[in-house]
C-alpha cells in the first residue's frame, strides 16, 4: 500500500483504515450543434485532474493546519494507467517520484509484470513476446487548490471520518 501525502503530511495508517481516491477529468469544452445537426466541438484545454479522498479510521487526518489559500501537493494513493500497443510510452510529468513506474503487459487475457526503465517522461518496458498492449503504472503528484477537509466523528463508533477534494492548478 502506497503513503497519502498531502501539503506535506503522511495520512497515518490509523486515520486511514478504509481509504478511497478517485480521479475525474477536467477540461474547457464546449459543444454545439450546427444546422444541419452535426455536432462540433470545440477545446481550449484538458488533461487536468480533480481528485476524491475519502477515509475513516481511528485517529483524525490532522490535516486542518495546511494553508487552503496555497497550493497543496497531493501524493496520491490510487495508480493510474497508460495503454499502447506499443512497449514505448509516455507518462505525465505530474507523477510521484517516490514511486517507481511499474509494467504490465497483457498476454492473451492475462497481464503479466516486466520490467521499464524511464528516459525523463518517456517509460520504456521490456517486451514480452505475445504481448499485444502495455501498461505504464503511476501514482499520481497532482498540485491542487483544496477546501478544508470534512470532518466526522461517530462517537458511538468510536471512529473518524474524513473528504478532501482537491483541483489540478
Amino acid at each position: 500500500m502506497r503513503n497519502l501525502v498531502i501539503g506535506g503530511i503522511e495520512v497515518p495508517v490509523k486515520a486511514s483504515h478504509t481509504l478511497s481516491q478517485n480521479y475525474k477529468p477536467v477540461q474547457a469544452v464546449s459543444r454545439v450543434r450546427m444546422g444541419s445537426g452535426a455536432l462540433k466541438q470545440q477545446t481550449s484545454w484538458a488533461d487536468k485532474l480533480i481528485t476524491d479522498i475519502s477515509a475513516s479510521g481511528l485517529l483524525p487526518a490532522g490535516l486542518q493546519m495546511l494553508d487552503y489559500s496555497q497550493p497543496i501537493i497531493i501524493k496520491g494513493v490510487a495508480e493510474r494507467t497508460v495503454t499502447s500497443a506499443s512497449n514505448v510510452i509516455t507518462v505525465p510529468t505530474a507523477r510521484r517520484a517516490d514511486y517507481g513506474v511499474e509494467g504490465r503487459a497483457l498476454v492473451g487475457d492475462k497481464w503479466q509484470i516486466t520490467a521499464v526503465s524511464m528516459g525523463g517522461d518517456i517509460a520504456t518496458l521490456t517486451i514480452v513476446a505475445s504481448a499485444t498492449a502495455y501498461q505504464a503504472i503511476y501514482w499520481p503528484e497532482l498540485t491542487c487548490y483544496c477546501d478544508p477537509p470534512t470532518d466526522n466523528r461517530n462517537a458511538r463508533a468510536a471512529v473518524y471520518s474524513w473528504d478532501l477534494v482537491g483541483e489540478e492548478i
